[in-house]
């Protein structure tokens, strides 16, 4: 959790004439109760939410958001956590966290703008200062290069955003140093929630869909046929759209975040979600079905005139070589690939089939 955390207690305390503060984790060593990007906030009223230790820290870290509120500067704590201190809140060993305490302007746009993008499911790397002369300003860096607030200097706004841009793919919060020891910044990336539409009513996709559900994957189910696409046999998902695949991925809005997987093993509509998935650069985009399936819809893609280097990134036979033979654990192998891309462990690629055309 980021500031999504903590931004609705901070908008009411302000909202209620009270003045907030909020600490930000942004750096560990060793291990940490939680990772960069935790918040903790309070008000100078008394009320309190979220956490950056579960426990350890969180009574001097309150003095300190305090002493910003009356006028100190922007600071960053050093904690070290000693093994005694992680043994009473549960961890194996201790270690090291850097904490930014700073008050909370409730009209600085930046949290305005945050705000909007998390309401759209849009995508942005929020960037604030850590070095002195940029402690406590922030800049808001949107999927499309928009940029609210500043750090004070153009060019160090220009280093945030290209820094920012390599954090949209993969996400991450961390410190980075801005080409410059003196200019090191914490950013964080907000990513819209994990999509996945799975295009195809089939035994593998009710399978897949409930799976994906529990791994917090908003899933959507595509398929024409309302017979096969029964609402009844998908509970799990978010929507169950009625139409043609390249029509659906239109209207469902898909771009770079979106992961789809082609379960028809029709052709007719295999091609078509395939080509709608690859123009609009998903980011992973899985299809169903042995190498003679492959072969044949890749033919059929070359034909629709789409590049071959998109075509190489189907990921076919979709899933992770496990032997998988039932529906439930082909859906298994599916699922454990879209985790493997998501968390970095690996990219989707074209790999021989030993599964039998169906």
């Amino acid at each position: 959790m980021g500031m999504e955390e903590v931004l609705p207690s901070l908008r009411r305390w302000t909202g209620e004439g009270a003045r907030a503060g909020v600490a930000t984790l942004v750096g560990y060593r060793r291990s940490a109760p939680r990772r960069p990007g935790a918040r903790f906030a309070a008000s100078d009223r008394g009320d309190v939410a979220g956490s950056v230790s579960s426990g350890c820290v969180e009574g001097d870290l309150h003095e300190h958001v305090q002493r910003v509120l009356e006028g100190a500067e922007p600071r960053v704590r050093h904690y070290g956590i000693t093994d005694e201190m992680a043994m009473e809140v549960g961890l194996s060993c201790g270690g090291e966290i850097d904490v930014l305490v700073e008050a909370f302007d409730p009209d600085d746009e930046v949290w305005s703008a945050l705000e909007r993008t998390l309401a759209d499911r849009g995508a942005a790397v929020l960037v604030q200062g850590l070095s002195e002369g940029i402690r406590g300003r922030a800049v808001l860096v949107e999927l499309d290069g928009a940029r609210t607030g500043s750090l004070g200097d153009e060019e160090l706004d220009r280093r945030a955003a290209e820094a920012a841009s390599r954090l949209l793919d993969g996400g991450g919060a961390r410190e980075i140093e801005l080409e410059d020891p003196d200019a090191v910044v914490f950013a964080e990336a907000y990513l819209p929630p994990d999509r996945l539409v799975i295009v195809g009513a089939s035994p593998v996709a009710e399978e897949l869909c409930h799976l994906a559900s529990r791994l917090d994957f908003a899933v959507t189910l595509v398929d024409p046929r309302e017979a096969f696409a029964d609402e009844a046999k998908f509970p799990d998902a978010e929507r169950v759209v009625h139409a043609w695949p390249d029509e659906a991925l239109e209207e469902l809005g898909v771009d770079p975040y979106v992961n789809v997987v082609v379960l028809s093993h029709d052709q007719k509509l295999d091609v078509p979600a395939l080509a709608a998935a690859l123009e609009a650069g998903c980011r992973y985009v899985g299809q169903i079905g042995g190498g003679r399936t492959q072969r044949m819809r890749r033919e059929a893609l070359r034909e629709r005139g789409i590049d071959g280097q998109r075509i190489a990134g189907i990921s076919g036979p979709v899933g992770l070589d496990i032997g998988a033979v039932t529906p439930e654990e082909i859906a298994l192998s599916i699922l454990a690939e879209l985790v493997a891309v998501r968390r970095g462990a690996a990219e989707p690629s074209v790999r021989p089939s030993g599964a039998p055309d169906a």
